[in-house]
């Protein structure tokens, strides 16, 4: 026998041995990732009442649409797991309103944020699991009000309006805020493959807010309350990668 049917032959072997043990020799394990979506019941009433005093469009009370994603490894716990993950998600929403032939008037809502998870993960079947734990992330949340007359298009115009001293209608601000949050969770997952993996989560994000900031990060010291990055969130993970059961 030759020096590379030898070595052949060593391979099949191996892996023949390897692929007939793999559950003694591999503890259960996964590592996935993949897109999500969800929805944010962010509560609004605050900040609607902001923006209808100062003529603005309102936000939709009903929430807002969030996308994202993120992966996660599981590590094993005896018969369950220890679930570390990573994530980004947020949300925008856009309002336009025209208050006569000459005026506009527009208000975006957005919240991005990202971070980690840890989670306890419970197997039920080999198809499904219930999960228990919390996310913890930073962020932004960002108001932006705008007011612009038709001509706003023109640089000429809106460009002159630096160099004089001149009484615009057009007027913009951007508000900011950091925060920090926890969100508590509770998750179904299901294998729809040996390579994909479904879950659904909802949990309730709570956290701390800083300072809200406007343009040129100048401090708002008395901006209104009640417009926080918290809420009711329930969102859909799409995950592919490699899981290894017993």
């Amino acid at each position: 026998m030759t020096r590379k049917s030898y070595f052949a032959v060593t391979l099949f072997v191996f892996f023949s041995f390897l692929g007939s043990t793999y559950g003694q020799l591999l503890p259960s394990f996964a590592i996935a990732g993949g897109p999500t979506a969800g929805w944010h019941f962010n509560p609004v009433k605050d900040l609607n009442l902001q923006l209808k005093n100062a003529g603005f469009p309102e936000m939709s009370e009903s929430g807002f649409f969030t996308l994202g994603g993120g992966g996660f490894i599981d590590l094993p716990m005896k018969s369950n797991f220890l679930r570390i993950g990573m994530f980004g998600s947020g949300f925008t929403s856009k309002q336009t309103k025209a208050v006569n032939d000459s005026l506009t008037k527009a208000a975006n809502y957005s919240m991005g944020l990202g971070g980690f998870s840890l989670e306890y993960v419970l197997p039920l079947t080999k198809v499904f699991d219930i999960s228990f734990g919390s996310q913890f992330s930073t962020g932004l949340l960002k108001l932006e009000l705008y007011q612009y007359g038709k001509d706003l298009g023109n640089y000429s115009g809106t460009y002159l309006q630096f160099q004089n001293a001149s009484s615009s209608s057009d007027i913009s601000r951007v508000y900011k805020s950091r925060f920090f949050t926890a969100q508590p969770q509770i998750g179904v997952g299901i294998m729809l493959r040996k390579f994909m993996y479904l879950k659904i989560d909802c949990g309730y994000q709570i956290g701390i807010q800083n300072t809200w900031r406007v343009d040129n990060d100048v401090e708002v010291k008395d901006f209104p309350k009640g417009i926080e990055a918290k809420g009711l969130v329930v969102k859909l993970g799409l995950n592919f990668g490699l899981f290894i059961r017993d």
